[in-house]
Parts: C-alpha cells; sequence; structure tokens
C-alpha cells in the first residue's frame, strides 16, 4: 500500500520507546496491561435467561441458557459426544461433571427452540452418563463429586457441590419427561437427597440461625456461600417439585429462599457484587452479569420482588468506575509487587544477559536462588 514503508517506519520507531517507558516504570505497565485485561472480560460471552413459554404443560427449558458452552470452552468431546474437559492449570484433564450437566442444559434449550434431533440425542448422552457415572452415597442419597480438589476451599482430593447436584438434577428431570424412564426419577431423587442432609452428613446443606438453610456450591466447612451456585442449585430443586410435587423439598426450597434474604445484602458493596461470603472476593463482569441474571430467574421461579428490585439495582452497576479501579489497582498491586520481589525490572524490548557484578545476594528469588540464573549470568526478560 502507498506509504506503507513511511508508516512501518513510524510505527516501528515509537512503539519501542512507548513499551520501554511502561517497563520502566512497572506501575504504568501494570495498569496498562490491567485495563487490557478489563477489555477482554467485556468481550466474553455471558449466560442469559431463557424464555419461559406460556403454555405450562410444554416441557419447560432451563431458566438460564448457557449457549457459550456449546463451543465447547474446556475442552472437547469424547468418542460418545461426552465433554471431556483438558487440563488447566492446577486441574487435571478429567470429566467433570458440571460440564457435563450444563452442556447438556444448553442443548436441551436449543432443541426446545429448533426441534432439531440432534440436540436431543446429545441432551440424552449426557444425561445417560449422569446415570452410569452415579456415586451411591450413605442414607439412600448419590450424585457426582468433583474429581479434583479446589485449593482456594481446601477441598479434599473428591467433594460435592450443590451446583452439580442441581444441574444434574435439573437433566434428569427432563430426561424423565422425554422418556418416561424411571431410572432417570430414580437417579434425581437421590440427588435430592442430599440437600436434605448436612455438609457433615455427607450432603451439599448447611445449617444457619434456627431454622436457616443454605446449599454450598463447595459443600465443605467453613462454608463460602457462593451466590451463583446456590441459585443455580435452587433450580434443581424446582425441577424436581415441578415433576413430583414432593411436599417436603417444597419446603425446603421455602427454607432457603428466607435464608437467602437474611444473607444477599453482604454480597452487596453498594457499587459491584461479592463472589462469595468467605473470601469476599468481588465478582468477575462474568459472574456479576450472571448475579443479575440469575436474580431475574428467580424472581420468576419464587415471585420473590425483592429478587427483582435487586436484580434490577444491580445491573446498574455494570456501568461502575468503582469496580474497575479497586478491581485493577488491586490487581496491579499484586503483579506488581511480584515483579518487584523477582527482580524483573527492566528498561528495554528485550531479553538482556549479563554477567552480575552484584553481591551474590542481590536479585535472589523468594526460592533464595538468582532467577532466571544461567550459568553464572542473571537474565532479564520481558514479562
Amino acid at each position: 500500500m502507498k506509504g506503507m514503508g513511511i508508516q512501518n517506519g513510524v510505527f516501528m520507531s515509537e512503539q519501542p520507546r512507548r513499551r520501554s517507558s511502561w517497563r520502566t516504570f512497572p506501575l504504568i505497565g501494570t495498569l496498562v496491561a490491567e485495563w487490557q485485561t478489563w477489555r477482554e472480560q467485556q468481550k466474553q460471552p455471558r449466560y442469559r435467561q431463557a424464555p419461559m413459554p406460556d403454555d405450562a404443560s410444554k416441557a419447560p427449558p432451563y431458566p438460564i441458557d448457557m449457549w457459550p458452552l456449546l463451543a465447547l470452552p474446556f475442552g472437547t468431546l469424547d468418542e460418545s459426544g461426552v465433554p471431556y474437559n483438558a487440563q488447566t492449570q492446577g486441574y487435571p484433564a478429567t470429566y467433570q461433571p458440571t460440564t457435563i450437566a450444563q452442556y447438556a442444559l444448553a442443548r436441551w434449550n436449543v432443541y426446545l427452540t429448533t426441534g432439531d434431533e440432534e440436540h436431543r440425542r446429545a441432551f440424552m448422552i449426557q444425561a445417560r452418563w449422569l446415570v452410569e457415572h452415579e456415586l451411591r452415597l450413605a442414607d439412600d442419597a448419590g450424585g457426582w463429586p468433583i474429581p479434583f480438589p479446589s485449593y482456594s476451599y481446601h477441598t479434599p482430593e473428591s467433594w460435592l457441590s450443590a451446583l452439580t447436584q442441581g444441574n444434574g438434577i435439573s437433566v434428569l428431570a427432563r430426561a424423565y419427561r422425554l422418556t418416561d424412564n424411571a431410572i432417570f426419577l430414580d437417579v434425581a431423587r437421590r440427588a435430592v437427597r442430599t440437600f436434605e442432609l448436612d455438609i457433615r452428613d455427607g450432603g451439599v446443606s448447611t445449617s444457619l440461625g434456627e431454622n436457616g438453610v443454605f446449599f454450598e456450591e463447595v459443600a465443605v466447612y467453613p462454608t463460602a456461600h457462593i451466590l451463583n451456585g446456590y441459585i443455580l442449585a435452587l433450580f434443581g430443586l424446582y425441577d424436581y417439585v415441578a415433576l413430583t410435587g414432593a411436599i417436603q423439598i417444597d419446603a425446603l426450597i421455602r427454607r432457603s429462599l428466607t435464608t437467602l434474604h437474611t444473607l444477599i445484602d453482604a454480597f452487596d458493596t453498594g457499587y459491584w457484587t461479592r463472589y462469595d461470603l468467605r473470601s469476599r472476593h468481588l465478582s468477575t463482569p462474568f459472574y456479576h452479569a450472571l448475579h443479575v441474571t440469575l436474580l431475574e430467574a428467580l424472581a420468576q421461579y419464587s415471585g420473590c420482588e425483592h429478587c427483582a428490585a435487586l436484580a434490577k439495582h444491580w445491573a446498574g452497576y455494570k456501568y461502575s468506575s468503582s469496580y474497575y479501579i479497586s478491581t485493577r489497582l488491586a490487581q496491579g498491586r499484586r503483579k506488581l509487587l511480584h515483579t518487584l520481589s523477582r527482580g524483573l525490572i527492566t528498561g528495554e524490548n528485550r531479553m538482556r544477559t549479563f554477567y552480575s557484578e552484584q553481591p551474590t545476594h542481590a536479585f535472589r528469588g523468594s526460592d533464595g536462588l538468582n532467577p532466571g540464573s544461567l550459568n553464572g549470568r542473571v537474565t532479564y526478560e520481558e514479562n
């Protein structure tokens, strides 16, 4: 193109200087990197509320349309058509029951919208997987333990999740509607049983106050009270009650909703929502948007006007500058401290290797070794 050489010349001469200034002043570079991270977070696809049918006799969609999962963001399908999660940092490659159940529900919603039998078959493949891989537990309970530890919440190697249990129940309730096969209802009933049991007794519930109960996405003590996991679990119980009319489970739902109303204000910072009440970390933009969508759906299920009003209020936080400033500065501060502690501050947009003339204690990392040392040299790399 005409003038390309000149444009490239300007680009190549100015860009390194800009980057060099970022690296010379690490706070500036960190803030720029965090701004770029923020922008990427805004581009992430969001779950949305599925429209409910006017005819109550029709098979219901799952209230949250998890359509991004159709692209298999966590892995691939195996030869049977079941999602297999790829290995990520800290987590092994495995069959993750939450992924499988949510993939089924995403397929279900597309099937109801299009009538495409391919989506029905894919949904049933996941439903049968849940039946075949149910783990029978004590006290006539059953479910699908997460097969690896969550280090953030100090879980054992295998642990139950109310979110996974609820998603599984939602899948099996719909599979029963499709097939009238009692095995789906039997497995769903045993999964529901875990909601009636305390975590200490092999369940996913924790008691609060005199008569309160909360369903824990990470069913361990000390409990975290993760909001999105609780509401998604609740939808599974609603699906079971709609299918069976179980009075005791309906009463359990009502107890838990009363408990939610005593806790819900603790998730609200006044400008954003918290992910849980243990770490009290602010939600990512994805989970904040999910909180709003979940409360909107819960308001439809429960008729709760407060949930609807709160969803509208939280939706207004989307444009909060306070969230961006507080989270970016917090993350930036952590990254800056890490950079300073590792001695990786550089003033050039390239790797510089030189023989160190510093005392032997200089540039030591937290492990007591010179970071990046190669045969008596100290190497500095751009991050």
